[in-house]
């Protein structure tokens, strides 16, 4: 099957759409797929066109103001099927589907984004907006049930597919460890919880910082990878309520990320709104125990009492809690369960298969 992905996200850039059309194209290539992203160029230094890990890269430029980007991304992929016959598009984010009249290629969504849920809250003309995008594809799959629950009638066949995991590229790795933590200042008693999010609202760092004041374990330290809006007001809170117990990394490519799991002891998700977490996915498959927030996708990965602790979002006080109370278990066995269901049940070449079944049931 030839299959093109869109997606504005996609490697250099960071985040968990970029991840996930990453790695599931690769997942669908190994399974003998041909597979094609087209994307926008981050710099100049880019190509136009490039096969890169196996797959074929198309970039556009995007011009202009932000309404007009899904006419410009709907005119190159018209120019793209013209050069080659693909049997899916599959779009993964709304602005390439907002200009979008392909009518002659099946089209699979992908509803990743919690732009989706805030426009349902406010509701309005956005409802409206809504119905005419999603009328549009005839496969509509979502990475958390929260993100499939669509409050109106639709034509496409709805389906929620997870998140994946390359497990082994997240093996923990001991001489890493030791490395790592020696450069960081973590001393052996001390235990350090990482957090690979970017600062901004459905994320819920901030909340994170004002848990800080009520953690009482005076062993834990705290590792930030990330950057966005919240960044001044999230340092700002940890400087008063945790100071010199906490890092911030800032910004980082994924690969550059992969190593810190292996010096961490828990990962924390203190999301607002969230599907099948990769990185919460990736912090399991180096056998960390997680806390997190009972929302999205996040109770599908963490089982509360087996591989971790659930606590209410936007509630710092319950959030320390659960850390603390992670803190008092076997960490090391919470671990080992983390792993063990990365392995079974998060494995992205099992979800490509589950995508590709999907694929050939709308041809």
């Amino acid at each position: 099957m030839n299959i093109l992905m869109v997606s504005l996200d996609y490697p250099p850039t960071v985040g968990g759409i970029t991840a996930h059309v990453y790695e599931l194209s690769q997942a669908l290539k190994n399974i003998g797929c041909k597979v094609s992203v087209a994307t926008k160029f981050v710099d100049d230094k880019q190509k136009a066109f490039e096969t890169v890990d196996g797959v074929d890269i198309h970039r556009f430029k995007l011009r202009f103001i932000g309404f007009s980007y899904g006419i410009q991304i709907n005119n190159f992929l018209k120019k793209l099927i013209k050069k080659e016959k693909f049997d899916i598009i599959h779009i993964h984010g709304m602005r390439p589907l907002e200009f979008y009249n392909i009518k002659d290629i099946p089209l699979v969504y992908t509803n990743h984004t919690s732009g989706y849920l805030k426009r349902i809250k406010k509701g309005g003309y956005r409802i409206s907006l809504l119905k005419r995008l999603f009328n549009k594809p005839k496969l509509f799959l979502a990475p958390s049930e929260e993100l499939l629950d669509v409050p109106f009638e639709f034509n496409a066949k709805k389906v929620f597919i997870s998140n994946g995991v390359i497990s082994d590229k997240f093996t923990r790795n001991i001489e890493v460890r030791e490395k790592l933590r020696a450069e960081l200042g973590i001393k052996d008693n001390e235990k350090l919880g990482i957090v690979t999010r970017r600062m901004v609202w459905k994320n819920g760092v901030n909340f994170l910082a004002l848990a800080t004041k009520y953690i009482k374990n005076q062993d834990l330290k705290l590792l930030f990878i990330g950057d966005g809006e919240q960044y001044g007001e999230v340092k700002s809170i940890l400087e008063e309520n945790f100071k010199n117990r906490y890092i911030l990394l800032g910004s980082k490519k994924h690969h550059e990320i992969i190593d810190y799991y292996s010096a961490a002891d828990l990962s924390i998700l203190p999301s607002l709104m969230e599907a099948t977490s990769i990185s919460g996915l990736e912090a399991m498959a180096a056998s960390l125990p997680l806390v997190g927030t009972n929302v999205g996708g996040i109770p599908v990965i963490i089982k509360d009492g087996e591989n971790g602790f659930l606590c209410e979002s936007q509630n710092p006080e319950d959030l320390a809690l659960k850390i603390d109370k992670l803190l008092n278990s076997d960490i090391v066995e919470m671990g080992k369960k983390s792993k063990e269901m990365v392995d079974i049940h998060f494995d992205w070449i099992e979800i490509a298969k589950e995508t590709l079944k999907e694929y050939k049931a709308i041809l």
